[in-house]
């Protein structure tokens, strides 16, 4: 039983997946760069981006490190203007992470 509650303790402590940006706010044309944290280590994730319009992009598969990380430029330019919500799922253990949202703006830098 003590290693039962061990192996609990751990896995509810393991950090969820979790996904932040660069910036925000990006000018079109420009790019952004996501970074995910918290997957399984070299696994596969599922990239999903909502246009503003609510319709979303096909989904882009990456691969995360051996400590399951990553990163992936996105590159404005086929982007509309607005906002933008970007999230990832594991694979392997089919979380998902947190919802990040960015603008995509026509105002240049």
């Amino acid at each position: 039983m003590p290693k039962l509650l061990l192996l609990l303790t751990l896995l509810f402590l393991q950090s969820a997946p979790r996904l932040t940006v660069s910036t925000t706010r990006v000018s079109h044309p420009g790019h952004l760069e996501m970074r995910g944290a918290g997957f399984t280590p070299k696994g596969s994730v599922s990239s999903h981006l909502k246009r503003p319009d609510g319709t979303e992009f096909p989904v882009l598969p990456i691969m995360a490190d051996n400590r399951g990380e990553f990163s992936h430029d996105i590159d404005t330019l086929l982007l509309y203007e607005g906002t933008h919500e970007l999230w990832v799922v594991d694979d392997t253990s089919k979380v998902s992470s947190n919802v990040v949202r960015f603008e995509v703006t026509l105002e240049q830098k």
